[in-house]
């Protein structure tokens, strides 16, 4: 007889725990030695090493010499490589970047919302180079970029809750209020003029646009963001870059099935 669909269903412990173990390296921005890596996921030293053999024979972790270092493996990159390349409205977004990279002349990417927060999916570089972290499957902060504020912004707060709760953890607690102050400020600014913009918000020498793309209904499909090096990067939000910001948000929005504007200036 088929279960209801509440009943729970039997899993498999040791396959939640290897992606408890992924997700932790996934998360590290650097190699993480047995130690540091038994102390992010609170597991035993033995019972780790056993999960590790195991995920670096299957290409899953890697395991570097010297002193001893794991790290995502050729196998997880192929897999998130793959899942990213099939999201159907990662696609949608190339002819979208590619057309705001050359009329601005500026790079650009496009970034939607996942349970770890917001993840960049596609990146179009602009005319000349710019050399950020900024790569496929990067996140980007809630608090401490303009791509945040506008998930922070036009997300319903319940779905962001986890993540911000994580950041604002890791902020110094005198930090925190005004952090949480600044933010409602940046959002309100946001949702008056359509777009975010900032300088030095994530990176000292680099301002950036962005704003957001909505789909049928109005929900939040993800942010198109621009940027560039502050000196001769024009990021304020009556400027020409941000002009451009608005109409491809609102052409990417009609493509996706959203068939007013409201949603971008309430």
């Amino acid at each position: 007889m088929a279960s209801s669909p509440s009943t729970p269903q039997r899993g498999v412990a040791a396959v939640e725990t290897a992606a408890f173990i992924l997700e932790a390296l996934r998360a590290s921005r650097e190699a993480l030695g047995l130690a540091a890596l038994a102390q992010v996921t609170g597991l035993p030293k033995p019972q780790l090493h056993h999960y590790l053999v195991s995920l670096c024979r299957s290409g899953l972790v890697r395991r570097s010499e010297g002193p001893v270092r794991y790290a995502l493996g050729d196998l997880s990159i192929r897999l998130g490589l793959t899942a990213v390349d099939r999201l159907e409205v990662q696609h949608f977004s190339a002819p979208f970047l590619a057309k705001l990279s050359e009329e601005t002349g500026y790079s650009s990417f496009f970034c939607i919302w996942q349970p770890t927060g917001a993840v960049i999916v596609r990146w179009q570089q602009g005319l000349s180079p710019l050399t950020v972290f900024a790569r496929l499957g990067t996140k980007m902060s809630l608090l401490h970029s303009v791509t945040g504020i506008v998930f922070s912004g036009w997300l319903p707060p319940p779905q962001t809750a986890a993540v911000m709760a994580s950041e604002l953890r890791a902020a110094a607690p005198r930090a925190r209020r005004g952090l949480e102050d600044t933010l409602r400020q940046r959002i309100g600014d946001a949702r008056k003029c359509g777009v975010a913009v900032g300088s030095g918000i994530m990176l000292p020498d680099v301002a950036a646009i962005s704003a957001p793309v909505l789909g049928a209904g109005g929900t939040l499909a993800g942010a198109l963001t621009l940027l560039g090096l502050v000196q001769g990067f024009d990021w304020q939000p009556d400027g020409e870059n941000a002009a451009a910001m608005r109409r491809a948000a609102s052409e990417f929005s009609a493509k996706l099935g959203y068939d007013g504007l409201e949603g971008l200036d309430q």
